[in-house]
């Protein structure tokens, strides 16, 4: 189709917006009297995609059921089922309505298959647009907003069709619209930026996964009680429009696309392609409005017609010089009403909001997280990268922030000089920064641009698809441009580790520390960022020794850094890390020391009523699982269940990580509460919340797994990791620390339920004990549980060789020093060179063994229930027809855990009591 110029376009509009108002009759009179003929024609084309007269939906429940009726052919005696309380949808049973519009209904909705408590939002759409092709355009659509699990977004958490009618389940937010909660707690301009700066890390969130909002405004944003923003409507534009019931409704265009004149971009409302500046323009509006109390362009109640023409044709005012002119009509009570020191937009402010609205899309900030640093800088009174200010001002705010310094003639004359170096180095760093935003805005628009399905031959492609496409020229693409590069590359690292692609991860987050130590300096504050950024991936992979390394040289500059510095605003998450990977190689005396400085910041940071302050027993719990403290541990987490309840949304998949914790213990001290049945309650609800294959759900059934074979179940366990394996996606390459533990889990389990596939578990086994033996990735406790994995399948499966070979590395405690505080491993490796002894038929040689696996046991704070019994029974055995034989069943017969109440080993127990030694298969035990 042919562009119109702007101004013919304008008028088509303004027309198109008359006629479509008027009966079919008015309307062929009206167009009879235009001219010319061209505009004629195409507005006749335009009218021709609105509904007929007699087929317009009514407001209204009867009307809206009776047009679904219709659309769907039922004649009389076959109407269509109108959706009330009770009905049922998939899990969800719907309770309320709480709006109707032009495509459907909004729902509240009550869980309703027993499995937990909870509220969610279900749109219904119309049942007339339901077609062949529409669970797949959902099923996309789910799993695309699936990859969105930020706290501050509204998650979709299910989508599909029941009885020939679509539905959308997500989450219920309940509060105020961020308008109206400005309005209502009369909150000062700093409070509405902060709160601004949320939903633009919400925004920014999806920009990293590619998918642009594309209708940002205030009453899609929601303000709950605890005064957590969430950002509702994302993604799903092509799917449902609730116009009807909007609060902007008479700015909301209802027609082909969906926008909002007053909030969306210039390019938007003449169709051009969108990128991440559509939204970069949309919060700079908002920031506007916050701040004022009005909108840029055009006023409130103003026609589409009107407020579309000042966007395009017009020139926003100054923040502070429209703050004096009255709003047409008054004080509009949709809007956030003005703040009451709006003055203090002056200046900075206004320079942030200027840049964000530039008409051009290339002269607005490169990304989100450009935008979000300026206002933190305001926030932090320091000076914005997009004003050049002159020295005057400058040296104002390094007074104000320095003020206590401020005195004498010659602090006074050092402050000025400091104001004009700064001025100069600020004008370079802004030229710099254009450059650097159009290279950036030009990468992710070519970026999205390669999701075009023209481009695949029709297919969609995946996040990962578009982005391993562009990831490979990166090097090239920004040779000699490093604050490009560094930019790029933390987008990218995070977006990878979002994925679980920690295998892209880690390389990339070793080469943005490379460049930005290149550019900045090895000690300088991004740099140490980036460090910590890596660190935080390998928290995640469980591996301690990295996390170690990498932050204990850190803990110096993020403990002496200046409140308001990132470094000083990342120390608790940092001492947090430290705590966990402290506890993880037994370092209990570190992990407390460590503890004596996060828990002074956390009851400074928090209240005891806040979910964070609870939060903080989750830590400790580590440390007392490492302590081998199994009874305080369980008490320890089964603190925080209090908090549970009342958790804020954007902490749900914290609580869940909490409930792992506690089934683990109940199931390993054998509580009611540590049922199979509830481990997969559990599951369930970890996939409805972050949907199937994350990585929680993925080791809560790895944990579910290795208990049934601490049960000797080995048959449940084998189904465990088959469903496991099964939930991966299919692009799944995961890191060698993820990736082997669980192969060797799985591999165990398989050699233990079926030993007669010897040769089909030994070449895996083979193929597990290479890779461990030459991944430097993985190291400390994960790569030895999945060492210690392979050494007991390859007993069980009759190859010495390859288990002798396995265990020599976690001998050696001067390779691994880290190795000999932790009594836990230690006696596991006890146990594996005692029965590799005994596989040999040199019982006798097993003893000492064995026999210091018990002790390492014994000399933990509390009892270990299961694996202690096992481990004296295993010690009884070899000790049979001795004079310490009896004494060793005794005992084991004082450790046998009294909830058990049946397991393979109670066999063995009457044999040995029999007096009955035979050959044990190697692994039994």
């Amino acid at each position: 189709m042919d562009r119109l110029p702007a101004q013919d376009w304008q008028r088509l509009s303004a027309l198109f917006d008359e006629l479509a108002d008027l009966p079919t009759g008015e309307r062929e009179a009206r167009l009879a009297a235009l001219q010319p003929p061209e505009l004629v024609a195409r507005l006749r084309r335009m009218l021709a995609s609105l509904p007929d007269e007699d087929s317009t939906v009514l407001v209204g429940p009867i009307g809206f059921e009776a047009q679904l009726a219709q659309a769907l052919g039922h004649g009389p005696g076959q109407e269509a089922h109108a959706a009330q309380p009770g009905d049922r949808f998939g899990a969800w049973c719907l309770a309320e309505l709480l709006g109707e519009g032009g495509m459907g209904q909004v729902w509240r909705a009550e869980r309703a298959d027993g499995l937990y408590q909870g509220e969610a939002a279900i749109k219904l759409l119309r049942e007339d647009l339901a077609g062949p092709g529409l669970a797949a355009r959902f099923a996309r659509e789910r799993a695309l907003l699936g990859r969105l699990t930020h706290p501050g977004i509204a998650r979709l958490l299910d989508a599909g069709e029941q009885d020939g009618r679509a539905f959308l389940v997500l989450e219920h937010v309940s509060g105020k619209s961020l308008s109206d909660h400005v309005r209502a707690q009369d909150l000062n301009l700093a409070a509405r930026v902060r709160l601004l700066v949320e939903v633009a890390r919400a925004v920014e969130h999806a920009h990293a996964q590619l998918i642009v909002h594309r209708d940002l405004k205030p009453s899609n944003v929601m303000v709950d009680d605890t005064g957590q923003t969430k950002l509702l409507d994302f993604g799903i534009a092509g799917l449902l429009d609730d116009s009807g019931q909007q609060a902007d409704s008479q700015l909301t265009l209802v027609s082909g696309r969906r926008l909002t004149p007053a909030y969306a971009a210039p390019e938007q409302i003449l169709g051009e392609p969108i990128g991440v500046a559509t939204d970069i323009y949309s919060l700079g509006v908002m920031l506007y409005e916050l701040a004022s109390g009005r909108l840029p362009f055009g006023n409130r109640g103003a026609s589409r017609t009107a407020v579309e023409h000042a966007v395009l044709h017009g020139e926003a005012r100054r923040i502070t010089r429209s703050l004096g002119a009255a709003e047409p009509g008054g004080p509009s009570e949709s809007g956030p009403g003005r703040a009451a020191d709006a003055a203090r937009a002056a200046g900075d402010l206004e320079a942030v909001a200027a840049k964000a609205l530039r008409r051009n899309p290339a002269e607005r900030y490169a990304s989100v997280g450009a935008f979000i640093n300026d206002l933190q800088r305001w926030l932090n009174q320091r000076p914005v990268s997009v004003r050049s200010e002159d020295w005057r001002h400058r040296t104002r705010l390094w007074l104000r922030r320095n003020a206590a310094l401020a005195s004498g003639g010659a602090l006074v004359l050092a402050a000025l000089s400091l104001g004009l170096g700064v001025s100069l180095w600020q004008r370079n760093e802004a030229q710099a920064s254009a450059r650097q935003s159009e290279e950036v805005t030009r990468y992710l628009t070519e970026l999205l641009a390669s999701a075009n399905p023209d481009k695949h031959g029709g297919h969609i492609p995946t996040i990962f698809e578009v982005l391993e496409k562009s990831r490979a020229d990166l090097q090239r693409r920004f040779a000699g441009d490093d604050l490009t590069y560094i930019r790029v590359l933390e987008v990218l690292v995070a977006t990878y580790s979002d994925m679980n692609r920690h295998d892209i991860a880690i390389p990339l987050a070793k080469d943005l520390i490379t460049v930005s130590a290149r550019h900045w300096g090895d000690d300088a504050e991004p740099t140490l960022i980036a460090r910590l950024q890596l660190a935080r991936i390998y928290t995640a992979l469980s591996s301690p020794l990295q996390v170690i390394a990498l932050c204990e040289p850190m803990l110096p500059a993020f403990a002496a850094a200046r409140e308001g510095t990132e470094l000083n605003d990342q120390y608790e998450s940092m001492l947090y890390q430290l705590i966990v990977a402290y506890a993880g190689v037994a370092r209990i005396d570190d992990a407390m020391a460590t503890h004596a400085k996060a828990w002074p910041l956390v009851q400074r940071l928090y209240k005891p009523s806040e979910y964070e302050y609870v939060y903080y027993n989750s830590y400790l719990f580590q440390v007392r699982l490492a302590e081998g403290r199994l009874l305080d541990a369980e008490k320890t987490i089964a603190a925080t269940q209090s908090s549970w309840a009342t958790a804020p949304p954007h902490r749900a998949r914290f609580v869940h990580r909490q409930r792992m914790h506690l089934w683990g213990m109940e199931a390993r001290l054998g509580r009611p509460g540590g049922s199979i049945e509830n481990a997969r309650a559990l599951i369930a609800d970890i996939d409805a919340l972050m949907g199937p294959g994350n990585s929680s759900s993925q080791r809560m059934r790895a944990d579910l797994a290795r208990h049934f074979v601490e049960l000797g179940r080995y048959a449940e366990a084998v189904q465990v990791y088959a469903e496991q394996e099964r939930r991966l996606p299919p692009e799944a390459a995961e890191h060698p620390t993820l990736r082997l533990p669980r192969e060797s889990a799985a591999l165990l389990a398989r050699a233990l339920a079926e030993p007669e596939r010897s040769a089909e578990w030994l070449r895996k086994a083979r193929r597990v004990a290479d890779e461990l033996a030459s991944s430097p990735d993985i190291s400390g406790p994960p790569r030895a549980e999945a060492s210690l994995a392979v050494v007991r399948a390859s007993l069980r499966l009759g190859d010495l060789a390859l288990a002798e070979r396995t265990l020599a590395p976690l001998q050696d405690l001067q390779a691994q020093p880290w190795l000999a505080a932790h009594a836990q491993l230690r006696s596991r490796i006890a146990q594996m060179q005692g029965e590799l002894a005994r596989a040999r038929g040199q019982r006798e040689a097993s003893v000492p063994a064995l026999r210091q696996r018990v002790q390492l046991l014994d000399g933990l704070q509390q009892p270990q229930g299961l694996p202690h019994w096992r481990a004296q029974l295993d010690l009884a055995a070899s000790l049979l027809g001795t004079p310490e034989a009896a004494e060793a069943l005794r005992r084991a017969d004082t450790l046998r855990p009294d909830w058990l109440t049946e397991h393979p080993l109670d066999t063995l127990r009457a044999e040995l009591g029999r007096g009955q030694w035979r050959p044990l298969w190697a692994g039994q035990l």
